[in-house]
């Protein structure tokens, strides 16, 4: 259900957990949108086309899409028969530290085209190929085994993220391996920290290197800025906070490690496409309608 221009609820089957379905609705799939789930697409036909975070992806069969939570996406040229979809919470995954751990280098690969050379790759289709058989079946823990089959998805394509990382660094394996290392504890060591005034020289003498060459290594291993990814981390840290409509938004702003409340609703607007105030409304109505 989508309640605005940008917020798309969903509701959950017989208090089930993962919903898995080869029906897409396009009643709005071409408006901005986003959602408080993990979304994975397989691409059922060529041509098919995702935006996520105002980047086009032009789809053939087999690719594959993960859209995290908040990620804003619309879709064009697709009819109902497009995907297999597959959404869950993200808390599924959350209560694996490695995942915690590395959880910046997944946001980072939402389009992953298919390669049948590709060992991960290939085995990554083929095992959301099986989900909706399993789903529509009486299978005794059959929602166990879809997750169970999930959790292997995401070590497939834990390992892809890696392996195309290492393939950014130069030098020898050991040497790429370290590197990787360091900068998804060093994202990790963001995310726990993001609410204190952090700087540069801070996370850069945390993980023992100069600022300018963890700053080099920083861009190439997340794609972004030192301030764009602690910015990040402190907006997604605002969303439950918000969710108490007794707090006010001054306090989570400067809670959150902001400096300023302007500064809050200018980021918060950037990244979510809506105000603070506006996504409060929308996710306090959700959970009103959602228990209704």
């Amino acid at each position: 259900m989508h309640l605005n221009n940008y917020f798309e609820r969903l509701n959950f089957n017989n208090g089930k957990k993962i919903n898995v379905s080869k029906k897409t609705d396009i009643n709005f799939s071409h408006i901005m949108h986003w959602h408080p789930f993990i979304e994975i697409l397989v691409s059922l036909h060529d041509n098919n086309e995702v935006t996520i975070n105002y980047t086009k992806h032009v789809l053939k069969t087999n690719d594959l899409v993960i859209i995290y939570p908040g990620d804003l996406h619309s879709f064009e040229h697709i009819d109902e028969n497009a995907f297999i979809i597959v959404q869950f919470p993200i808390d599924l995954l959350m209560i694996m530290s490695e995942f915690n751990t590395n959880i910046s280098m997944f946001y980072q690969y939402h389009c992953i085209k298919y390669d049948p050379s590709n060992i991960d790759a290939d085995r990554m289709i083929f095992l959301i190929k099986q989900l909706p058989a399993l789903y529509d079946s009486d299978t005794l823990f059959n929602e166990v085994r879809i997750y169970s089959l999930l959790l292997e998805f995401f070590v497939m394509l834990g390992r892809y993220c890696v392996n195309a990382k290492k393939e950014g660094f130069s030098g020898d394996a050991s040497t790429d391996y370290k590197s990787t290392k360091l900068m998804a504890e060093a994202c990790l060591y963001i995310s726990q920290n993001c609410t204190s005034p952090l700087t540069l020289d801070d996370v850069a003498h945390h993980a023992g290197v100069s600022k300018y060459h963890f700053s080099r290594m920083f861009n190439k291993f997340t794609n972004m800025s030192f301030i764009d990814f602690l910015t990040t981390e402190r907006i997604k840290r605002t969303e439950s906070l918000i969710l108490n409509p007794n707090a006010r938004i001054t306090d989570i702003a400067f809670d959150s490690g902001f400096s300023s409340v302007s500064s809050f609703n200018r980021c918060f607007k950037k990244i979510k496409g809506i105000s603070p105030s506006e996504f409060r409304e929308t996710m306090i109505d959700n959970a009103f309608q959602s228990h209704a």
